[in-house]
């Protein structure tokens, strides 16, 4: 009797526990799924700085005319801060990245940590060449408006809000500064790398211990913009290459350098460049039917055309038109490229998922340097001299 009556504490016991886990997993599911989830955490808006890669073509503030911007195919797909976005369930994306302008009657160049180093590194004023907004003023438009936004709908909790900055400069450096010779192009990076920094620190002035994700660069020679050049002389193709490979190169360098010394907040570097060449190697792998040790080349790659663009602007010989002569691929997720300068969407999206992934696992490349300034902090803290210490007040005899 005893034993049955055991029995069936124990199965009603097992009976019990099914049910419960059966009622807690969907809750659980439901906390990990939805976007409203807690944000201990994690961030709730993304605040976007540079050019064209990042740009969404939304504006909180100095929006640009409307016929200087192009409209945004809808085959290309996100931009890698989107994917960001998507990755860490973000509420917000305060964008302040611009693009460079079209149909505006003379050359542009798109936005430059600060466009004032490119004047002075070619020594004279270039008075037919138009500069979108740089970093310096960007950071300058975001303070104005982080002061306003509560007066946007849903953002009346503005003092909690959990923030990652993006910060991503330097591919239109790179193109103007290979015009310089190297040793002007290693200065003009120089200053430019070191101006970045400097809008990080006021980022920091403003917000405390900033998150920030500042990903490394492409080598522009990848670009299609740039591979077009290789139909001129051959020697002269050449030469530029490989200036411009250095230049790549030597920019990546001291962006990393730099930041893994910045001890102001947390430094995030997806690496951007690693990421695009590993995509175009399996794409020739594949392609040349090359297997290498790990097996790499047997897959299928991503990418089937690592070269060519999807959207091609060609200027149209009667009207000088760049739209009447436009032609879009038929399978835009197959081009590593959507037109000249951008990535394609799915391109983009491999760098917004792995600086989520930088981000959710906090592996910023600062940490020695953030550890050495709190330890700095701590001993100053500790040698500091308390107020009044070392006033030696004698008092005359009888007192």
């Amino acid at each position: 009797m005893r034993f049955l009556t055991r029995l069936h504490v124990c199965t009603a016991a097992v009976l019990l526990m099914i049910l419960y886990f059966s009622w807690l997993r969907p809750s659980t599911v439901y906390l990990r799924d939805n976007p409203q989830r807690v944000w201990k955490n994690s961030p709730r808006r993304i605040v976007v700085f540079g050019d064209d890669w990042s740009d969404t073509g939304e504006y909180r503030i100095a929006s640009p005319p409307k016929r200087s911007t192009r409209d945004r195919n809808g085959a290309q797909g996100n931009v890698w801060v989107e994917t960001l976005c998507k990755e860490l369930t973000c509420d917000f994306v305060d964008n302040f990245a611009r693009s460079v302008p079209e149909n505006v009657g003379l050359e542009a160049v798109g936005s430059m940590v600060d466009s004032s180093i490119l004047l002075d590194a070619t020594s004279y004023a270039r008075n037919d060449t138009i500069a979108v907004f740089d970093f310096k003023t960007q950071v300058q438009q975001f303070i104005e408006f982080d002061k306003k936004k509560w007066r946007l709908p849903g953002r009346d909790d503005t003092d909690n809000e959990q923030t990652i900055f993006t910060v991503f400069f330097g591919t239109w450096e790179l193109l103007q500064f290979s015009a310089l010779d190297k040793d002007g192009a290693v200065r003009a990076i120089d200053r430019s790398v070191k101006e970045l920094v400097h809008n990080l620190d006021l980022l920091a002035d403003h917000v405390d211990n900033p998150k920030v994700t500042v990903p490394n660069l492409l080598d522009v020679t990848f670009l299609p913009r740039y591979s077009r050049r290789k139909y001129e002389s051959a020697t002269e193709f050449a030469q530029k290459q490989h200036k411009s490979v250095f230049l790549s190169t030597y920019w990546n360098a001291a962006l990393s350098q730099t930041a893994s010394e910045w001890d102001r907040g947390v430094l995030f570097m997806p690496n951007v460049h690693d990421i695009v060449v590993e995509e175009v190697r399996a794409n020739q792998m594949y392609s040349r039917q090359i297997v290498d040790s790990k097996g790499n080349g047997k897959q299928e790659p991503l990418f089937q055309e690592v070269e060519e663009p999807c959207f091609v602007q060609e200027t149209d010989a009667n009207t000088g038109n760049l739209q009447a002569a436009a032609r879009t691929c038929t399978d835009p997720g197959a081009h590593l490229f959507w037109d000249d300068i951008h990535l394609s969407g799915p391109a983009y999206e491999l760098i917004g998922k792995e600086a989520a992934r930088l981000v959710r696992g906090n592996e910023a490349v600062n940490n020695d340097a953030r550890q050495r300034a709190k330890l700095r902090s701590a001993t100053d803290e500790k040698n500091e001299v308390p107020k009044g210490t070392g006033f030696d007040l004698k008092f005359p005899p009888g007192y």
